[in-house]
């Protein structure tokens, strides 16, 4: 009988966690991505932030980043600072993610993708979160989006804000009780507010 009460406590634990963990994954999935802040980049092991315009590249960089783009290899590393609103503030809630899809869309139009294999946990507020990932052109039917690529290319020689014409899309992957589940669809994550 003691055995039935602790096997009992154990499959009702279980299914509470359970029920807790779909409730979050839910919230999750509804609440309101912001991007902040994007710090450290860096292209192929090349700190592209303090490069200015092609000048400031070595033509062994030069070269690196354009062999490795043409061969869908370019590693890109950053840190992201990402606020995460959920609809039922106040609530005590995190998620962890096993795997994150990424797509970056230029003029609403899929350029650049790629995928996140680390784990990252996520929480409401303000999360920094390392990013290291393989940058790879958008295709469609086969075909390479280099008009998509171009478009980049010339928003970021004009030094101007590009928040207006990029947005950035997130498909987590979580870890729940029975496995690991991809949400439905892709996220948009939105820019801080006051930015346009």
């Amino acid at each position: 009988m003691n055995k039935y009460k602790t096997y009992l406590w154990f499959l009702l634990l279980v299914f509470s966690a359970s029920c807790k963990q779909a409730s979050d994954l839910k919230a999750f999935t509804e609440a309101k991505y912001s991007l902040q802040e994007v710090q450290d980049v860096t292209l192929n092991g090349v700190d592209v932030m303090q490069k200015r315009g092609p000048n400031d590249f070595t033509t062994q960089e030069g070269d690196s980043l354009l062999a490795s783009i043409s061969d869908n290899k370019l590693q890109a590393s950053t840190t992201l600072h990402l606020n995460v609103q959920l609809p039922e503030a106040g609530e005590d809630r995190s998620m962890e993610i096993t795997k994150l899809r990424w797509q970056l869309l230029v003029d609403g139009e899929q350029t650049l993708q790629g995928v996140v294999n680390e784990p990252m946990h996520l929480r409401e507020g303000l999360n920094e979160l390392p990013i290291h990932t393989t940058v790879m052109m958008s295709e469609a039917e086969g075909i390479r989006n280099y008009e998509g690529l171009s478009k980049l290319m010339t928003l970021l020689a004009k030094r101007e804000d590009l928040r207006k014409s990029l947005t950035l899309q997130i498909r987590p992957t979580v870890q729940t009780p029975v496995g690991a589940v991809e949400v439905p669809q892709f996220i948009t994550v939105s820019k801080p507010a006051g930015t346009m």
